[in-house]
């Protein structure tokens, strides 16, 4: 058994059949990848690969994208078994473990341990100040791994999904407020609104900071390989008040364009314009099916957003899974 650096685009492969293996939960089949995740992970690993040359000329000119994608993989008799990715947030010192994942044979020998503190070594290594990851609500071995390497819970996230039975109703705006459409690099209207409403604990591990949101000139470049990658189209739009013009509230939409996966949609409410979650909430449930009224649409929001957990309560999506939100300071 052994441990080594990722190595793209030769592992690309590798990471695929570890990461369908791995996330399914006997226990608990809500929790596993449905067929339509798997679609869009095999569809985006595919993309990656191909488009790597091409992603890899884009990071040698820009320092803080070479972190976008690095790790380890553990082999086991020359198999590779298990992985963790790792990728920095932005240009800032903090880090985001997005997968710790280990096959079903091969668990139950420390071997996540193992990855999850060599992750930490290398962000170490790296200057990075804070570690992030999420865990479902309920994975007591991962919950108590993570915890046992000093990761500390410091909040929480709902992801819903709504399962299409037909045209929901649609919904519009009250008076007194307008949306607008965002461009991808528009990035001080998000960081002024989360900077105003992201409460205290949320940003002590996970700090709302120019370098998370303001992405460096080569980054443009990246954006529409990326895009291309994903197999989506993003959208952003901002709902701000009138006539003061206060931004209070921002969103995102992605939706697949090969006709497989699932749409995705992101909502961030100023909670002081709760009243408006439940129309926000059913306007964009309304366009992402009518965009793409086969697939499933997915929805996470924070527990904080008090508001809006209701709303997409009320408007009939249903709770799926509940994530931990855990943090340690190096």
């Amino acid at each position: 058994m052994s441990m080594r650096p990722i190595q793209l685009p030769s592992d690309f492969a590798a990471l695929s059949d570890i990461l369908l293996a791995s996330f399914h939960y006997p226990e608990n089949e809500a929790w596993s990848v449905q067929s339509d995740e798997k679609e869009q992970i095999v569809d985006l690993i595919k993309n990656l690969a191909r488009l790597w040359p091409l992603i890899r000329g884009i990071q040698l000119l820009s320092p803080s994208l070479r972190d976008l994608l690095v790790g380890n993989i553990w082999e086991q008799d020359g198999k590779p078994v298990g992985t963790t990715i790792l990728s920095r947030r932005g240009s800032t010192d903090v880090w985001v473990v997005g997968t710790v994942a280990v096959m079903p044979e091969a668990r139950r020998k420390g071997i996540a341990r193992q990855l999850v503190e060599a992750g930490i070594e290398l962000i170490r290594s790296k200057e990075g100040e804070k570690v992030l990851l999420s865990v479902i609500d309920g994975n007591v071995p991962a919950y108590s791994l993570y915890e046992s390497l000093g990761f500390e819970n410091y909040g929480r996230t709902v992801e819903f999904q709504f399962t299409p039975e037909g045209p929901p109703p649609g919904s519009q705006l009250p008076p007194g407020y307008q949306q607008f459409p965002q461009h991808r690099f528009d990035w001080q209207p998000s960081y002024e609104l989360d900077k105003r409403i992201t409460p205290e604990n949320m940003q002590r591990y996970n700090p709302v900071e120019v370098g998370r949101y303001k992405q460096p000139a080569m980054a443009r470049l990246l954006a529409p390989v990326l895009k291309i990658a994903n197999g989506a189209r993003d959208e952003f739009f901002l709902i701000r008040t009138t006539p003061a013009d206060n931004v209070i509230a921002r969103g995102s939409y992605r939706f697949p364009t090969r006709g497989k996966g699932v749409n995705n949609i992101r909502l961030v409410l100023d909670p002081n314009h709760g009243e408006l979650a439940s129309t926000l909430v059913a306007a964009m449930l309304y366009q992402a099916l009518t965009i793409n009224p086969e697939l499933r649409v997915e929805f996470s929001v924070p527990v904080w957003m008090e508001a809006v957990v209701s709303a997409a309560e009320a408007a009939g999506f249903e709770k799926r899974m509940l994530y931990c939100e855990m943090g340690l300071m190096l």
